[in-house]
């Protein structure tokens, strides 16, 4: 009986202070995703940076052509090839133009066309992608067939068959020519999230519950099916600047004295060995912003994707 007395009863945690470092409750705050998304791109540093550029960008070719106003378009004889002043920070080009002023005017252009452009490819992308990953079956089949068909035909060169049948220089045209030629990539990733998620748990039980389909579309599986189509909008923008710029270098876009970077590019090779700088100009531009936007897709794209993680 003596050795009843030497035996210890264990003690609840609740007497014995603190608990051990297995039993702590963690106390971080949950995040939601955007907030993991934003943190995710905040780490990709050229995405960062891409951004600062490109809204930088975005400010100038609102603000400069405002500013400056007709100074774009004005010109002079008597003041051609005029070196870097106050007045034009970049000179003066071959009919006497202010080339930051003509710079910033066409920047505002290739943007207006850029944003134009994918929000008619969105448009398009979601509706269709949406209506065949949905339906599937016979819909499903017919409308990846029209897919198919579109991308049988060389984007580019049907882009020029209709600018040029409907009538150059009109930047509607070209907004339009260039939205209805690049929803196939948008359209295949709505279907291939489509295709995905309406099998899910939370789409049934909101089938289950009565919800219609139009409700179940745009509550349930387009707010989940988004993150793909912002990396495809973001990459389309520079995708639309290039298409809009080359087709105003071939003379099939924007047409002088109206500026497009396209156009500026190629008044600038008529004077290529006279005044080489004034080709520079506007093929920086084109490359930074193109390049701007590719690196905000990529920082998109990895900060969308739930597989990454965030350094601490």
């Amino acid at each position: 009986m003596d050795h009843v007395a030497d035996i210890k009863l264990p003690v609840s945690a609740s007497t014995t202070g603190p608990s051990s470092d297995s039993d702590e409750v963690d106390l971080t705050p949950v995040r939601t995703f955007w907030q993991l998304v934003r943190q995710r791109f905040i780490q990709h540093r050229l995405a960062v940076i891409a951004l600062i550029i490109m809204i930088a960008l975005v400010v100038l070719a609102i603000t400069v052509p405002i500013i400056a106003g007709e100074a774009w378009r004005r010109t002079n004889l008597k003041t051609i090839f005029l070196p870097p002043s106050l007045d034009a920070p970049l000179g003066t080009d071959g009919l006497g133009r202010n080339i930051f002023a003509r710079l910033m005017q066409a920047l505002q252009t290739s943007l207006l066309v850029g944003t134009l452009a994918v929000a008619i490819i969105v448009f398009l992308g979601v509706t269709i992608g949406a209506i065949a990953g949905y339906v599937g079956g016979f819909v499903d089949n017919a409308l990846m067939r029209l897919v198919d068909i579109v991308l049988s035909i060389p984007v580019f060169f049907l882009i020029i068959m209709l600018v040029a049948f409907f009538g150059g220089g009109d930047m509607r045209v070209i907004v339009l020519a260039i939205g209805l030629t690049g929803w196939t990539l948008a359209a295949r990733l709505v279907r291939a999230e489509f295709l995905h998620l309406r099998e899910t748990d939370y789409v049934q039980a909101a089938r289950a519950l009565g919800a219609s389909d139009l409700r179940i579309v745009i509550r349930h599986i387009l707010p989940s099916a988004i993150a793909p189509l912002i990396v495809a909008a973001t990459l389309g923008i520079a995708d639309s600047v290039v298409a809009e710029s080359t087709l105003s270098y071939l003379g099939f876009g924007i047409n002088p004295p109206n500026a497009s970077l396209g156009n500026m590019l190629s008044d600038a090779q008529d004077y290529l060995f006279r005044v080489p700088i004034l080709i520079v100009y506007p093929a920086f531009t084109l490359i930074l912003l193109v390049l701007a936007a590719s690196f905000i897709g990529d920082g998109l794209r990895d900060a969308l994707d739930p597989r990454q993680r965030i350094e601490k």
